[in-house]
């Protein structure tokens, strides 16, 4: 077995280590997987972006999260259960604007 040694940042190893912890894993346990999940896929396992990308990226994820909720906001407030056949004409759904 071989032995690696690395430097991090000691407050990153401990804000690393604690979510490790909670996860039920050590930092060797977590790099082993980093490394089985680069020989399987032969390459890093998630996208490698410039920062104006991962905005973009992450604004598209925050819309869609945003709309779920706001319909799961909308589903649960409204009087009636929808499972029960409750149908609406398509003027309805555009009453509002």
């Amino acid at each position: 077995m071989a032995q690696i040694s690395i430097r991090m940042d000691e407050e990153l190893r401990k804000q690393t280590d604690k979510i490790l912890n909670e996860l039920g894993l050590n930092l060797s346990s977590a790099i082993n997987i980093f490394a089985r999940q680069i020989v399987r896929i032969r390459g890093i396992p998630f996208p490698l972006t410039l920062p104006d990308q991962i905005s973009a990226n992450q604004q598209e994820t925050v819309n869609r999260q945003e709309a779920i909720k706001s319909f799961i906001q909308f589903a649960n407030s409204y009087p009636i259960k929808f499972d029960e056949g409750f149908k609406f004409s398509r003027e309805e759904c555009y009453e509002d604007e």
